[in-house]
């Protein structure tokens, strides 16, 4: 089922104005950091579970959702910012930290920069270097995710039937309807596009050695949960995190757990598509 906000606002941090959405009323905070084009809803599935005892918080990332988008300032090390910044506007403490994709990255750097401010920490497939080294060598799932930014499509409906062509997310559930009918904006001419920023999405991926994930790992201190999406998207060997990746963080970070989902993707573990990796959550931060 899916569980309607409980609060739906807009809260400035520092110098940005963030797109901050609730889930629960009651119960420990639990915060939940998105992906590289993304926004807040991504975590729904998420929420829909935890929310019946935890306050769940997500957010639009600078440069996502209906977030503010400035014309340059994007990196790790600015999202771990912004992030510090809204949990100070918040009044949370200690949460505990949930990201996924580019939002591990930026949860993971947070954690080793700040472990004061996080009491457990949950890594969802990714948290290690990237397994490619230019813009060439990037898998296509993650091209076609980047080269969708910036390009009109006729209507909302068009939108959303062309994503639901895309293999790597079938099955298609109320979830990922959920989730891409926030990512669209009108356009003037009546055309629709992302509202992800595109030069915003670029200028990380110039600036992704400032994430330095293998540098944050000694660092953290808080129980961390890895889970890796062990299915490819468009081949065998496309996965974000490999399991090579995954053995080298459990040496390096303490107290870390690991768990494999091998019928899962990079998307679809977050998605409800099998209630294994919120289970897994739910019984990690009990």
């Amino acid at each position: 089922m899916l569980k309607n906000p409980v609060r739906d606002e807009f809260l400035i941090a520092d110098d940005v104005t963030l797109h901050v959405i609730q889930w629960g009323e009651q119960g420990s905070p639990v915060i939940c950091v998105h992906g590289l084009t993304a926004n807040a809803f991504c975590f729904q599935a998420i929420a829909d579970e935890l929310a019946t005892d935890h306050r769940v918080f997500a957010y639009d990332l600078r440069g996502r959702g209906d977030s503010d988008k400035p014309e340059d300032g994007y990196s790790v090390p600015i999202h771990a910012a912004d992030l510090l910044a809204l949990l100070d506007e918040l009044g949370l403490e200690r949460p505990i930290l949930i990201g996924h994709s580019l939002g591990a990255l930026i949860s993971l750097y947070f954690a080793a920069h700040h472990p004061d401010r996080v009491s457990k920490l949950v890594l969802i497939d990714a948290g290690a270097p990237l397994p490619w080294s230019t813009p060439e060598e990037q898998p296509a799932w993650l091209t076609a995710s980047i080269s969708r930014l910036g390009m009109p499509v006729p209507s909302r409906k068009e939108y959303i039937d062309r994503l639901k062509q895309a293999p790597f997310l079938q099955p298609w559930n109320a979830y990922l309807d959920l989730y891409f009918q926030h990512d669209i904006m009108p356009n003037d001419d009546g055309s629709v596009s992302s509202k992800c920023y595109r030069q915003g999405v670029l200028e990380e991926g110039q600036r992704y050695s400032e994430a330095a994930p293998e540098q944050q790992w000694e660092h953290v201190t808080a129980p961390t949960l890895v889970l890796r999406a062990g299915k490819g998207l468009f081949s065998e060997q496309d996965q974000l995190l490999s399991e090579e990746a995954t053995t080298a963080m459990q040496q390096h970070i303490s107290h870390c757990k690991y768990i494999n989902f091998p019928t899962l993707n990079h998307y679809t573990i977050i998605f409800g598509v099998e209630p294994g990796p919120v289970q897994a959550i739910r019984s990690f931060i009990a």
